[in-house]
């Protein structure tokens, strides 16, 4: 009996979701975002340097070069410094009385800066350059991990917002006041409320994980990580559907919901070492330094479970402050 009523209210809330363009759009909105990202993002195996020729460089030096840089031909001096005064990073190259100039801005990275000069010395030594390399084992842009906890975070968001607008939705048509006097009790309506949304995190953390490439990763400490944040999910619906009555105060909770959400870490990245301490009563925080740990260091287990573990008591105790407001605003009659 008791899985029967909880499959019935998964069911009906999916139904709910599908036909509410809000829901759909925050259910697609972390794989759209985590494409846009993908195709933005560069690379660490992408050419960092970017050169830009005239016809006066032969075409053989052209062809060294493309094996050290991302190179451009124009068609004279002119479009040249017009292409190096551009908004991005790019060094020209030129001939002049038989020698090769490095045409700047002024206003370049330092690797735009330098490079160019390596590669030519590179090129044109009669002698091979000895060159020392140190591996720090990072096969990826140091941004992608950072992007992907964000998704992750952002993703959690979505599946509380999920279960925040069926509860608005059962005020709306007085479902809820039905339930009331109905054999439903209040732990069956909340895990009936929240099932679909958590199934609906996993889904869409692991999703967007892949989708902005922020692997290679351990699956099974991201779902660790995102089932001990599940309780931050429910947390999240049960505020927005306690608070809100009807869809449009629902969108304006989830934005300041949204916010408190992500406090922990922001915070975490502003504030010093130090002062962390201050952030460990957040369960926002341990789930971000949990997902941070996974994607950019791939921290043993017992960090994992550490990290997660703090994350889930930390949630507790704020569900356990919150339960009185919680059967006031959504368990009416009992």
């Amino acid at each position: 009996m008791l899985g029967r009523r909880m499959v019935a209210l998964m069911g009906r809330d999916l139904r709910s979701s599908l036909r509410e363009f809000i829901l759909i759009y925050g259910l697609t909105a972390p794989y759209l975002l985590a494409l846009i990202l993908r195709v933005l993002l560069p690379s660490a195996a992408e050419t960092s340097v970017r050169l830009v020729l005239t016809p006066d460089i032969d075409s053989e030096m052209a062809a060294r070069l493309r094996e050290y840089a991302r190179v451009e031909v124009v068609g004279d001096r002119a479009a040249l410094e017009r292409r190096v005064l551009a908004l991005d990073d790019a060094a020209g190259l030129v001939v002049e009385n038989g020698r090769y100039v490095v045409v700047l801005e002024g206003n370049e990275g330092s690797g735009t800066r330098v490079l160019p000069g390596v590669i030519l010395a590179r090129i044109l030594s009669p002698d091979p350059l000895t060159i020392s390399e140190v591996d720090l084992g990072r096969t990826g842009s140091p941004l992608r991990p950072v992007l992907g906890t964000v998704l992750a975070m952002t993703a959690l968001l979505m599946g509380g917002m999920v279960i925040g607008f069926n509860i608005i939705e059962d005020k709306e048509t007085g479902t809820i006041s039905a339930l009331a006097v109905s054999p439903l009790s209040r732990a069956e309506y909340v895990a009936g409320r929240s099932v679909l949304g958590i199934l609906l995190s996993l889904a869409l953390v692991v999703g967007s994980l892949y989708l902005v490439g922020a692997g290679p990763f351990d699956l099974w400490k991201v779902l660790t990580a995102t089932a001990a944040g599940s309780l931050l999910v429910v947390l999240y619906g049960l505020y927005t559907g306690g608070v809100s009555n009807n869809q449009i105060a629902g969108i304006a909770t989830t934005k300041v919901g949204g916010l408190i959400f992500l406090l922990g870490p922001v915070l975490s990245l502003l504030l010093s070492e130090r002062l962390q301490p201050v952030l460990y009563w957040l369960p926002t925080y341990w789930t971000y330094r949990a997902y941070l740990e996974i994607l950019s260091a791939d921290s043993p287990w017992p960090e994992v479970l550490r990290l997660s573990g703090a994350s889930l008591a930390a949630s507790l105790l704020i569900l356990a402050g919150a339960w009185g407001f919680f059967r006031r605003r959504l368990f009416v009659g009992r």
